[in-house]
């Protein structure tokens, strides 16, 4: 490659960069402010009183609960908030890091405001400044964009897990009762199915209407909240769940009963600082859902967002470009929202300052991330410009699986996307390294671009279940770091399936 796009390549990963660190930003921002304000603590509070059942508890805190922090923040967030929070509440914390986990799957589809599609295959299937995706999109409409495409492909990833992702609640609670119950009996998870596909659907299904109606950015959101609102009073009332609850683990023979009855005390000390109703703690999050679907939905305000824009065309000389839309982006609305909670929580200066502090701490490692993925990715899709008259790489890497693989490729789809959320750490940064790539098969083999692009963010998703980073935040934060070969060993069996039971109904299904 000549050295110019090479660096102009180095550069546009990084001014890509910004819009993915200006929401992760805002998001763990937020956290930090509900967590200084004491505002998190009525939140958990609020789920210490639902249920004595620990598979309802795994159920709502993970599934639910898990699906609205990773469509409000991603990138592992979910598995980290929690599986804290089911140790408090009884739970083993190999069982908790394991269940938070394969968890946080389906819901990864719409992470981040929709990062994943948006952001990921956006930068993927950018080649030199051109998109990949051109005549898809350019078939949507005179007027259409890449948000409008993504649309599609979102609609294929959210269908497919109409079965997958409904699936995933049976799924967490088999494992939870099936490996870390006294009994080992997957039947004690079996006996609240009914129960667990309720939960799955409750989510899934909004999730679907919201995509369908609004776009890829709050399917996982609003879906969540939706589903929250639906099982949690379901749960209260017993609905399709055995007379008798379920907490039956050896590994809490000796300790006291309110510690796995899932009673408020048995969260310690954080739960007693609660000081808030549960409404105005969940303010800031409805505030937020309320300003993303406004900003997407009435065109003024969105027109109106988007003409503050910054661009850099032209990079060193060449074709390539970057932007960043300053105010349209979620990064400004979580920033806005959390000085909002600052009034109503009537935070003192000192906490607010102290959590906007860590908020820029923690984020040293993900800069550290992004700045160093997002360049390379951008030179692995820039590679067609070369003095040797090479394909660029994915285009390379395409032919030799179309060749070898094509056949089967329904099934191979959702692999390659595991593996790049496994090398990664994220479903995003695989869907900016493996989209081309899909996309280009897709080309060899006549399959459906937006099928094959929705198997790899099914993929990308299963492979968050797994992913080095995820596993290692989730084991350190419930006291088992070291431990993260075992969690691995429960995880990957579940994210092959998920990847196979995708592929399969993708190879029966065939198109849209």
């Amino acid at each position: 490659m000549d050295t110019t796009i090479l660096g102009a390549s180095v550069v546009q990963g990084m001014l890509d960069a910004i819009t993915p660190l200006t929401i992760i930003f805002g998001a763990i921002f937020l956290l930090k402010t509900l967590a200084a304000s004491g505002a998190m603590d009525t939140i958990r509070a609020g789920f210490t009183n639902i249920s004595a059942d620990a598979r309802v508890q795994v159920i709502i805190i993970c599934w639910l609960f898990g699906a609205f922090i990773e469509g409000s923040a991603g990138f592992g967030t979910p598995a980290a908030i929690g599986a804290p929070l089911l140790v408090l509440l009884g739970v083993p914390p190999l069982a908790a890091a394991v269940v938070a986990l394969i968890a946080d799957s389906t819901s990864v589809s719409f992470g981040a405001i929709g990062l994943p599609v948006l952001f990921g295959m956006d930068k993927g299937l950018d080649a030199g400044g051109v998109s990949m995706a051109a005549e898809q999109i350019a078939a949507l409409g005179a007027n259409a964009t890449f948000a409008d495409y993504a649309q599609q492909i979102a609609m294929h990833m959210i269908t497919i897990d109409l079965v997958t992702g409904s699936l995933i609640p049976v799924v967490l609670v088999c494992v939870l009762t099936g490996f870390f119950g006294r009994n080992k009996s997957f039947a004690e998870g079996l006996a609240i199915w009914k129960f667990a596909l309720f939960a799955g659907l409750a989510f899934t299904i909004p999730a679907w209407l919201i995509n369908y109606f609004a776009g890829p950015e709050f399917p996982s959101v609003i879906g969540a909240l939706v589903g929250m609102a639906v099982v949690i009073p379901a749960a209260k009332k017993g609905f399709l769940l055995p007379a008798k609850p379920w907490n039956d683990f050896a590994e809490n023979d000796g300790k006291a009963a309110s510690a796995t009855a899932g009673q408020p005390q048995a969260a310690g000390a954080d739960v007693t600082k609660a000081q808030f109703s549960q409404a105005a703690a969940w303010t800031p999050y409805l505030v937020m859902a309320g300003l993303l679907v406004l900003s997407r939905v009435v065109a003024p305000l969105k027109s109106f967002l988007l003409s503050f824009n910054i661009s850099w065309p032209g990079l060193m000389g060449t074709s390539l470009s970057s932007g960043f839309k300053t105010l349209y982006a979620p990064g400004a609305f979580f920033v806005a929202v959390c000085i909002l909670g600052f009034f109503i929580f009537k935070m003192k200066p000192k906490a607010f300052t102290g959590a906007f502090t860590d908020s820029c701490k923690s984020m040293i490692p993900t800069i550290i991330s992004l700045g160093a993925s997002v360049p390379m990715v951008k030179i692995f899709l820039n590679s067609g410009e070369n003095a040797a008259g090479l394909m660029s790489m994915p285009k390379a890497l395409a032919d030799l699986l179309a060749n070898t693989m094509g056949a089967v490729w329904e099934w191979t789809a959702p692999i390659v996307g595991i593996f790049g959320a496994f090398l990664s750490g994220s479903a995003t940064f695989s869907n900016m390294m493996f989209s081309g790539l899909q996309f280009s098969v897709a080309d060899n083999i006549g399959m459906n671009h937006a099928l094959v692009l929705a198997l790899q963010g099914i993929g990308a998703n299963a492979g968050n279940m797994m992913c080095v980073m995820n596993v290692v935040a989730a084991a350190t934060v419930v006291g088992m770091a070291g431990r993260e070969s075992e969690i691995i060993r429960k995880t990957m069996p579940v994210a092959l399936a998920y990847a196979f039971v995708a592929g399969t109904i993708a190879f029966f299904w065939g198109g849209f």
